[in-house]
């Protein structure tokens, strides 16, 4: 009876110190960027929009360092906006149509391909979530985009599959016929590959929705869909008790540390502090980096990284291996 209970013991303590090599993807937190391809929007185009929209112009007063730099300081969530153009069948990487399209990657492929050398030269990282917005919105004066149809998804898709086919992680894996909660992989089996989300609802995520086992993207659908994985809800500091609980449920979420450069001008972090205490794993920003362009200590960041997930993480989570 005791030799037994020894071994019981010690069985029960080689699992708790093992625990560390089976941390799934969602009992981890990490930070990420907001339109990580964007560069400064020109400055005519800035002082004009200015005297137009004091308001929009100091939101959009922001810019990335290249993706490359940003995966480097161990960023592991980017976002990029796409334009579709049915007659060459490829997809424009922009903020808005004409006047901020400043980008470090100017379509879809050449962004792709710069995420792929990196992580060919990196092959241990952690997974990379790619947010997706599909853009078609029309705005006032400035000319309409290529709505985002059926046919315009297809070639989207197509392009995802071609390009990060191998690497990625699918929704039809984590949400296998008659699950109710996403099965996501561990960190080690996540190592390489790459996460990519629809940041979409209404008619677009209707759409997209249609065969969405067999789709390269997620989509950010209620727990009430059975595609649902993951989830944006952008505002910690309303929605924090509903974060804890989509995380604790087993849900993947992004969450934003700051909007429209407002935290950041006063060095307010009562927003981030939520956002990271929410447990959402993917912690969103416009400051990741150790300065920032209004001469005060706001930055974003965890050290190395990635951190075991302070809502979801396991009971013993240890990320000594590298994370990358």
């Amino acid at each position: 009876m005791k030799a037994s209970a020894q071994t019981v013991l010690l069985a029960l303590l080689f699992t708790l110190f093992s625990v560390h090599a089976e941390v799934r993807i969602n009992q981890i937190q990490f930070v990420g960027s907001h339109n990580s391809y964007k560069l400064a929007m020109p400055d005519l185009y800035q002082t004009v929009l200015g005297l137009v929209d004091a308001d929009a112009a100091l939101a959009l007063d922001y810019q990335h360092m290249p993706l490359h730099d940003q995966l480097n300081l161990g960023l592991r969530k980017l976002e990029l906006d796409v334009f579709y153009q049915p007659q060459s069948q490829s997809f424009p990487v922009g903020h808005v149509q004409v006047i901020d399209m400043n980008s470090h990657c100017p379509t879809l492929r050449t962004c792709l391909a710069q995420l792929l050398q990196w992580s060919d030269a990196h092959p241990q990282h952690a997974p990379i979530w790619i947010g997706f917005n599909a853009k078609d919105q029309q705005i006032g004066w400035l000319p309409d985009p290529a709505p985002f149809d059926v046919r315009a998804f297809a070639a989207m898709d197509a392009v995802l599959e071609e390009m990060l086919g191998s690497r990625l992680i699918r929704p039809g894996d984590v949400k296998p016929q008659g699950a109710r909660a996403p099965n996501w992989p561990t960190l080690n089996d996540a190592r390489g590959k790459f996460l990519l989300i629809l940041d979409e609802g209404g008619q677009k995520q209707e759409m997209y929705l249609e065969g969405w086992r067999q789709r390269p993207m997620f989509t950010t659908v209620g727990p009430e869909h059975p595609a649902a994985a993951v989830m944006i809800v952008n505002d910690p500091l309303r929605d924090f008790e509903r974060i804890r609980a989509l995380v604790r449920d087993g849900y993947m979420v992004r969450t934003r540390a700051d909007a429209n450069t407002v935290e950041a001008r006063v060095n307010d972090t009562n927003r981030r502090q939520a956002a990271f205490a929410s447990g959402a794993q993917a912690v969103s920003t416009d400051y990741y980096s150790p300065s920032n362009p209004f001469g005060n200590d706001y930055r974003v960041w965890i050290v190395g990284g990635v951190r075991c997930n302070p809502v979801a993480g396991p009971l013993v989570c240890n990320l000594e291996s590298p994370v990358q």
